[in-house]
C-alpha cells in the first residue's frame, strides 16, 4: 500500500509535465489491484484531480486527497482572511468562503511567491485578536522555476516567533492529514494502517519525517527539491531512487 506524492515525485518542478516512469507506476498500481492514495499540498485549483488525469495519470476514484479535502472538514464556508495565490483565493470562494479581511472567522495561508512584508504585519495583528489560523499544509520549501522558496510551514515558523497565535495544519505533513489519507485507503482495504504503508515523495522534512514518526516506510527520490542527501538523516530512510522510474523497475520485480 502506497501514499504518492506529486510535485517533484509525479510530476516536474519545472515545467509540469510527467516524469518519466510516473504514468507507469500508477498504471502499474491499478492493474495489480494494489492500494494507493495520491497526496498532495495543492492549494490551487478544486480540480486538480482533473489536472492530473488529462496528463495520463489514470488515478482511480477515491485515490486522491489535497488540503481542500481535509479543510470542508475543520471549516464551514464562513467570512475568511486569505493570503496565497490568486488561484487559491478563487478556489476558497468557489467553495462559498467570503473573503474578509477587517473581521475574518478564520485566517487562511497557502503557499505564494510574492508575499510582502505588510502581508505578515496583517497576519500578526489578526493572531492578536485571537483568529484562528489554519495553514494549508506545512511544506517548509518548495521549488519553482528552479529556486527553492519557503513554504508554508517556515512562514508557520516565523509566526510562531513573533506572535502566540492558535492554529491548525490540514495539509502535509499534519497528522490530521495523514489520518484523513488513510481513512481513504480503507476504502481499498479496510485492514490499512501506518505500519502498511510505504510513502514516496521528494521531501524529506515535508512529507517524510513524519510520515515515519506514524510508522510509514519512507522512500525518497531525488526528482524534486533534492538532488542528493546531504544534510539528510538518512537512517529514516528505507530507500532512495534517482525518480520513481527506478522505484518502479525494483517493485515490478517484488510483485
Amino acid at each position: 500500500m502506497f501514499f504518492l506524492d506529486v510535485q517533484g515525485t509525479l510530476i516536474s518542478d519545472l515545467d509540469k509535465s510527467l516524469i518519466k516512469g510516473a504514468k507507469e507506476l500508477i498504471d502499474f498500481l491499478n492493474t495489480k489491484n494494489l492500494p494507493y492514495i495520491v497526496i498532495t499540498n495543492n492549494t490551487k485549483k478544486l480540480d486538480f484531480l482533473k489536472d492530473l488525469r488529462q496528463k495520463g495519470l489514470e488515478i482511480k476514484k477515491d485515490a486522491y486527497i489535497d488540503p481542500f479535502c481535509v479543510l470542508n472538514r475543520v471549516l464551514k464556508p464562513c467570512k475568511v482572511a486569505a493570503f496565497g495565490a490568486n488561484e487559491f483565493l478563487c478556489s476558497l470562494e468557489k467553495l462559498d468562503f467570503e473573503l474578509n479581511f477587517t473581521s475574518p472567522d478564520a485566517l487562511l495561508i497557502a503557499s505564494y511567491d510574492d508575499f510582502k512584508f505588510q502581508d505578515f504585519a496583517s497576519m500578526i495583528e489578526l493572531a492578536k485578536k485571537g483568529i484562528k489560523f489554519i495553514f494549508m499544509h506545512e511544506t517548509s520549501i518548495y521549488k519553482k522555476d528552479n529556486r527553492l522558496y519557503p513554504g508554508v510551514g517556515s512562514i508557520l515558523a516565523m509566526l510562531k516567533n513573533a506572535v502566540s497565535l492558535e492554529y491548525e495544519v490540514v495539509g502535509k505533513p499534519s497528522k490530521a492529514f495523514y489520518q484523513e489519507a488513510l481513512k481513504l485507503l480503507r476504502k481499498q482495504n479496510p485492514k490499512a494502517d501506518f505500519r502498511d504503508l510505504t510513502i514516496l515523495s521528494d521531501d524529506f522534512k515535508g512529507d517524510l519525517f513524519q510520515a515515519k514518526e506514524l510508522g510509514m516506510k519512507t522512500l525518497l527520490v531525488l526528482s524534486g527539491k533534492l538532488s542528493d542527501t546531504k544534510g539528510i538523516n538518512t537512517h529514516l530512510l528505507d530507500g532512495v531512487y534517482p525518480s520513481v522510474l527506478e522505484f518502479l523497475r525494483e517493485l515490478r520485480c517484488q510483485i
